[in-house]
């Protein structure tokens, strides 16, 4: 008798841009998981001015390679590489991210076994800053301005996702390292295609939510991330984000699902605080770097239709 054929139940949708420095760890990883008859793999190039395109060209005897020649922006990539995947799951991979075979058969016997389930993310190191990757609640405009406060305690349910802690209902996680059912983020049209950056895949763990199905961490499996591995940090940056696309992008998740009252007044409301805490920093001879950030993107603005 022949030998029956084992073929992978998840496909890797990788978006790249700027990412020759990180591809060969990223190759000999995603090796790992071909030998390991877990994974295939769909490469998306978002336009990139350095190597990548040629890096990725050289692939194709193994990846699904599409070189788009400009710049889409990571949910439109994405959609770009889902059209391509054939698999029961899609797993949104950054560049800069690794992951194990192991951590792949773990989330896939745990999506297999858990049909209301709809995305999982795994733990995930950030390797610069020597952490895990958190998880929360879904955010709101009411926790935007809430954070924007001085001297109250920080709220919310923030926890990250540890090596070896127990699979735990949560409201999103980070899309560096994202399972979710391939039927499903097809059914919900992938990723909204107006967020440029950031913000995307909160949306998409809310209508996952709204369609019926639950987001899960596990600590079971593993990743690694090196964020921002395509850019420079700067003055510009909020958290790491740039700030310009953060600010949009926020604004157009608020709106999209809480309304645009409640989004307006939080923004205002943060931005006021955001403005006197910056008043006391001049006085005290720290200067103007923690408004920076929010003058890159214009009050009120969302990204483009």
């Amino acid at each position: 008798m022949s030998e029956k054929v084992v073929l992978p139940k998840v496909t890797a949708v990788v978006v790249t841009y700027q990412s020759a420095g990180t591809l060969d760890a990223l190759f000999e990883a995603a090796q790992r998981c071909r030998a390991a008859k877990v994974l295939d793999f769909v490469f998306v190039d978002n336009g990139s001015k350095d190597a990548t395109p040629h890096i990725l060209a050289k692939q194709t005897n193994w990846a699904d390679v599409v070189i788009t020649g400009v710049n889409n922006g990571f949910g439109r990539g994405c959609n770009i590489g889902l059209k391509r995947v054939k698999t029961a799951y899609t797993l949104f991979l950054n560049p800069d991210a690794q992951i194990e075979p192991d951590a792949i058969e773990t989330m896939v016997a745990f999506m297999d076994t858990h049909p209301h389930v709809g995305i999982v993310g795994p733990a995930t190191q950030v390797e610069e800053q020597h952490e895990y990757q958190a998880t929360s609640s879904l955010p709101t405009p009411w926790s935007v301005f809430r954070a924007s406060i001085p001297l109250l305690k920080p709220a919310g349910d923030a926890r990250p996702i540890l090596p070896g802690s127990e699979p735990f209902h949560t409201g999103w996680v980070c899309g560096a390292v994202l399972m979710i059912r391939t039927d499903l983020v097809r059914q919900l049209g992938g990723f909204d295609p107006r967020y440029f950056l950031y913000w995307e895949e909160m949306d998409l763990c809310h209508r996952v939510a709204d369609a019926g199905y639950q987001t899960w961490a596990m600590g079971s499996a593993l990743a690694s991330h090196i964020c921002g591995a395509s850019s420079v940090d700067d003055e510009s940056r909020i958290s790491g984000c740039i700030g310009e696309h953060f600010y949009k992008s926020r604004r157009y998740y608020m709106i999209k699902h809480h309304g645009w009252l409640a989004a307006t007044l939080a923004e205002l409301g943060e931005f006021a605080f955001l403005c006197l805490r910056t008043c006391a920093d001049v006085l005290r001879g720290k200067g103007t770097a923690r408004i920076r950030p929010r003058l890159r993107a214009t009050l009120l603005s969302q990204p483009k239709r």
